[in-house]
This record gives structure tokens, C-alpha cells and sequence, in this order.
């Protein structure tokens, strides 16, 4: 049987999904406005992982006239504590960078 860790993390710990994620907990979002808040994703990158995410049942999508709207299903959102405790880890163990202090 395989670890369930390890389950988690072939999904989670891909590029960006954590923070795709992270963004959606805070609701519904369009394909721009994720992508101008991830500095450094490509455009190609966020299609493809929202796609997968999509595919894994974690995010759906809304159309509402012209515009797109990506959102968390229940899937996702039961990651909001996943994201919590990688957040409150990283500010207690990871120093912030000289540039962004």
C-alpha cells in the first residue's frame, strides 16, 4: 500500500499548486487576476496546472458571460488547513529575503 504522503505529494508538490490553491481559498478568481498575483508563472505554466488541478477534482470552473472563473471545490478547500500550517511554517522557519524586508 502505498504512503498516503506520498499520494499527497505527487499532487500538492507539483509547481505552483500550493499557491494556485492558496489563492482560490480567498474565492472564485480569473485566469489573469491568478496570474498577475504569482510573479514568475507563465501564462502556459497556470493553464496547465489549473487544468490538472481541474482534472483532480480540486478546482472547477465558471462561466459567467465572457468571463472564466476559477474556484476550489469542496475538494480544495478541505486543503485550507494544509495551506494554514505550510504558511505558519514557513513564517517561523524560513528567514524573509533582504529584498523583501
Amino acid at each position: 500500500m502505498e504512503c498516503p504522503v506520498v499520494k499527497a505529494w505527487r499532487i500538492l508538490g507539483r509547481p505552483w499548486r500550493l499557491v494556485i490553491i492558496e489563492r482560490l481559498l480567498h474565492g472564485p478568481r480569473k485566469f489573469n487576476d491568478l496570474l498577475w498575483s504569482m510573479p514568475g508563472i507563465s501564462s502556459r505554466t497556470l493553464s496547465k496546472a489549473l487544468r490538472e488541478l481541474e482534472e483532480l477534482g480540486i478546482v472547477a470552473r465558471k462561466t459567467e458571460g465572457r468571463h472564466v472563473y476559477y474556484y476550489l471545490t469542496e475538494k480544495g478547500r478541505d486543503l485550507a488547513e494544509v495551506v494554514e500550517a505550510v504558511r505558519k511554517w514557513a513564517e517561523k522557519w524560513m528567514p524573509p529575503r533582504a529584498a523583501e524586508q
